[in-house]
């Protein structure tokens, strides 16, 4: 296994959320769920299972800075790459070998992700794994460091879908169909954050 020192955690916070808000004025990751803004939902069920920090974000970083090292998306790419802009600035300042990342509107990732992705990881010999649950959470994923340059070269190339990266790099998924119904609960719009709020305390 993948010691816990050895990964970084990564939240995805530079989206754009437009389908939470069409302005884009809103920055999602500090939206209120249950008293606490999305973002510190993710690093709270994160932090046990990684050693550093760090926030993906392009706005706010006098707020991110709470909850990990800030890191906005790299000069010299062009346009909006999508969450994997995000990714690659993010490897690129990585410390440790791995990095688990989880994009910051899914506040109930389960407390096992990192380590059942590195038992997939080991056991496969690959260089990275995401989840597939009811649906694929490609950006549930758990990836070696040093494919930091692969997925900037992808992004230089203009390409910017997430699972043909992920196939060009043999990422495997790992099954999590036996997951709770609400641990990949993705908070896109406000009605799925009202939806969120109604859930038992428990379940946050």
């Amino acid at each position: 296994m993948i010691p816990t020192h050895d990964i970084s955690g990564i939240v995805l916070a530079g989206g754009r959320a437009r389908r939470f808000d069409l302005s884009g004025q809103i920055d999602k990751g500090l939206v209120v769920l249950a008293g606490q803004p999305l973002v510190q939902h993710v690093v709270r069920r994160l932090r046990p299972q990684v050693g550093p920090v760090l926030i993906s974000a392009n706005r706010n970083p006098e707020q991110y800075v709470h909850w990990g090292r800030v890191v906005p998306d790299m000069a010299g790419l062009d346009g909006y790459l999508g969450p994997l802009a995000g990714l690659a600035s993010a490897l690129e300042q990585v410390t440790t070998p791995w990095a688990l990342s989880c994009p910051v509107d899914l506040p109930f990732v389960p407390a096992d992700l990192g380590q059942r992705l590195a038992k997939a990881v080991c056991e496969r010999d690959a260089p990275a794994a995401y989840v597939q649950a009811e649906r694929t959470h490609p950006l549930c994923l758990l990836v070696r460091a040093d494919q930091a340059a692969s997925l900037k070269q992808y992004l230089l190339g203009g390409e910017r879908r997430v699972m043909d990266w992920l196939h060009s790099v043999a990422a495997v998924p790992v099954d999590y169909c036996d997951a709770p119904a609400h641990a990949f609960f993705n908070i896109n719009t406000p009605q799925d954050l009202e939806t969120a709020q109604s859930f038992e305390p428990g379940l946050r």
